[in-house]
């Protein structure tokens, strides 16, 4: 019976000795790539060095991302998981006060004299919103969390409280020696789209350059990562709660050019960096994703105006829209599918200096779609508009209207015209023929010499009986 009892102790702590508890940190990885979407969303595929793996092995994987979704977890490589759990206690004020509930910790007020301290030893019953509810001498007492007075001393760090948190998974075993890879979504991942266009002289021709921004606010560090950035929109599950990602970010800027060759995936597009990345937590990293040197473009400006069969005495003054128009064709000077972002636009001012004279957002652009800019209002180019007559007739009304434009500027401009209309309409006569007609509106495109005014009259009659 001995020799049995002896047999089976040490068969147990044989095999409790076989059992090992593993940890890979950033250190162990061979490869890393993120892709980033637009969304607040990241795609962070890993591999890591782990050798076989018995069924009674527990691994912690440190060095994960703080905002991880552990729904989208992925272990490959490792055997058959059978437990995996995301050790997200991190240590916090607000975690630190919860794990003291029951216990003493240390009320410290600054009496403020000679630099000395009250010190006062108090048990913490409960929290209660931005309250904190103690017993101090047999008495109970209630303190503002967070007070300009008083302050709490933790005598010690609670052992389940994380520098950061770790993933712990064990699995069925494995024998071979190939990493493992991990897989897994996580917030505090973003991108955006920068556009600066520059015009020449001439404005029929510009520059454009792409700039994209990288956001890492997951509270680690991608060493040496591919980087992917996804241009379009996705569907994701609707969260009961979120974190929102610190702002407060430190900005490097990657000069080196890059050429990058969009591929679609899906019904999106994908944009992969050539070269490895380094992104630091809570910083933004800036590099250039695309670039085209010549591209035709146009510059125009737009005014659009409403007639209704009613009496109108009102005399409008303004300035007619700026825009600045180009198609995403290879004939153009591109042809490549452009992400969504803000477009800054530059000209050059006499001095052949570059000057800021507007912005507008360049939604994203598959090839061969017109884009168009709305860059702000002209100033040398201004209109006034009012009803020159109004006659009744059996079926409606016969309007007037006459556009006085004046053009101060040194040189040529094209004012795009567009006339709305409130009921059946048909134009009876126009200073200049109409370029299209549509179901409720008409258009005309009109040059105008530098340094010359211009009067536009148009007649129209509106039907408002059947």
């Amino acid at each position: 019976m001995n020799y049995l009892y002896l047999s089976v102790l040490s068969t147990l702590l044989a095999t409790s000795a076989q059992a090992q508890q593993i940890t890979l940190s950033a250190n162990d990885q061979t490869d890393l790539s993120v892709t980033f979407y637009s969304q607040n969303l990241g795609l962070i595929q890993e591999r890591r060095t782990l050798g076989p793996l018995s069924d009674e092995d527990t691994v912690i994987v440190k060095d994960i991302s703080q905002l991880m979704d552990p729904r989208s977890l992925q272990i490959q490589h490792a055997g058959k998981i059978t437990a995996q759990s995301l050790n997200n206690s991190v240590i916090s004020y607000q975690s630190l006060m919860h794990n003291y509930i029951g216990k003493e910790l240390i009320l410290v007020k600054d009496n403020g004299v000679n630099g000395d301290e009250i010190r006062q030893k108090v048990k913490l019953l409960n929290l209660s919103g931005n309250t904190v509810i103690v017993e101090l001498n047999n008495v109970i007492e209630s303190i503002p969390l967070h007070s300009d007075v008083w302050r709490f001393v933790f005598p010690s760090k609670p052992d389940n409280l994380l520098l950061q948190p770790s993933l712990t998974f064990q699995s069925e075993g494995k024998t071979g020696t190939d990493n493992i890879q991990l897989s897994y979504l996580s917030k505090g991942i973003e991108w955006q789209m920068d556009y600066v266009l520059e015009l020449n002289k001439n404005r029929d021709k510009l520059q454009l350059k792409g700039l994209a921004s990288l956001f890492n606010n997951t509270g680690i560090t991608f060493r040496n990562a591919d980087i992917k950035l996804i241009a379009g929109s996705i569907s994701q599950p609707q969260q009961r709660s979120s974190e929102e990602a610190d702002t407060n970010m430190r900005m490097m800027v990657q000069t080196s050019k890059l050429s990058v060759t969009p591929q679609p995936t899906g019904d999106l597009q994908l944009y992969k960096l050539p070269h490895k990345t380094t992104l630091y937590s809570g910083q933004q990293t800036q590099v250039p994703l695309l670039q085209a040197d010549s591209v035709n473009a146009k510059a125009s400006y737009r005014y659009q105006f409403h007639v209704t069969p009613y009496l109108d005495n009102r005399q409008i003054k303004t300035n007619p829209g700026s825009f600045l128009t180009f198609v995403n064709n290879s004939a153009s000077g591109l042809g490549i599918p452009l992400p969504a972002g803000q477009a800054r636009v530059f000209s050059p001012d006499q001095n052949d200096g570059l000057q800021f004279v507007g912005a507008s957002f360049l939604a994203q652009s598959a090839v061969n779609e017109k884009i168009e800019l709305a860059t702000g209002k002209a100033f040398d180019l201004s209109i006034s508009q009012r009803q020159s007559s109004h006659q009744k007739a059996f079926d409606g009304a016969v309007i007037g209207i006459v556009l006085n434009i004046n053009n101060s500027a040194g040189d040529d401009k094209i004012l795009e015209l567009s006339s709305s209309f409130s009921h059946d309409w048909e134009i009876i006569s126009s200073t200049y023929p109409t370029t299209e007609k549509s179901g409720a509106a008409a258009n005309w495109s009109i040059k105008l010499a530098a340094n010359s005014a211009t009067i536009f009259n148009l007649k129209v009659r509106l039907k408002t009986k059947n």
